[in-house]
C-alpha cells in the first residue's frame, strides 16, 4: 500500500498552512450522506478552481470514505471537511469511532462479484497518502491528493 501515514494509531500528517476548511455534518446512519458528502466536495473544490482530475479524485475518496463510516461506525454523525493546502488537497472524514478496528485497505482485493470492501482499495489509488488518527474517541480517515503534478 503506497501513502499510508498515520494508520497505526501515530498522528496523521504535518500538512503545510492551511489556506481554507470547509466541514459539512452528515446524519451517520443514512447511506445518502456518501452522496451529500461527494456533492459538497465536489462544489467545494470547483470553488477553490482545483484541476477537475483532482476534484474528480476528491469526490470519488468522499464518497468511500463516508460510504465506509456509515456501514461500520454506528455513527449518529459524520463529519466531512475539505482543507486547501499550498499544493495539495485533503478531505476528512471524522466518526465517533465506534469500529472496531482501525480501518486498513485489504491486502487481496474482494472477489468480482462482491458488492463491498473496494473503498481504501479505492482510496489508496487515488491519493497521494492516506491515513487514520483516533482523538478524543473519535475516528478520522483522511486522504491527501497531491495538486502539484495535476497542473
Amino acid at each position: 500500500m503506497r501513502g499510508v501515514d498515520g494508520v497505526d494509531g501515530t498522528p496523521g500528517p504535518h500538512p503545510a498552512p492551511v489556506e481554507a476548511v470547509i466541514p459539512l455534518t452528515l446524519p451517520g446512519h443514512d447511506r445518502a450522506s456518501a452522496r451529500a458528502a461527494r456533492r459538497h466536495v465536489r462544489d467545494t473544490t470547483r470553488s477553490w478552481g482545483l484541476p477537475s482530475r483532482a476534484t474528480d479524485d476528491l469526490e470519488t475518496i468522499a464518497g468511500e470514505l463516508v460510504a465506509n463510516a456509515v456501514e461500520h461506525s454506528g455513527s449518529h454523525t459524520i463529519t466531512v471537511t475539505c482543507a486547501l493546502s499550498a499544493g495539495s488537497a485533503t478531505i476528512s472524514v471524522t466518526d465517533e469511532g465506534g469500529g472496531t478496528r482501525m480501518p486498513m485497505a485489504p491486502a487481496v482485493p474482494p472477489p468480482p462479484d462482491q458488492e463491498h470492501g473496494r473503498g481504501l482499495l479505492i482510496t489508496d489509488a487515488l491519493a497521494d497518502r492516506w491515513g487514520t488518527r483516533r482523538a478524543g474517541g473519535e475516528l478520522t480517515v483522511w486522504a491527501e491528493v497531491s495538486l502539484e503534478s495535476l497542473e
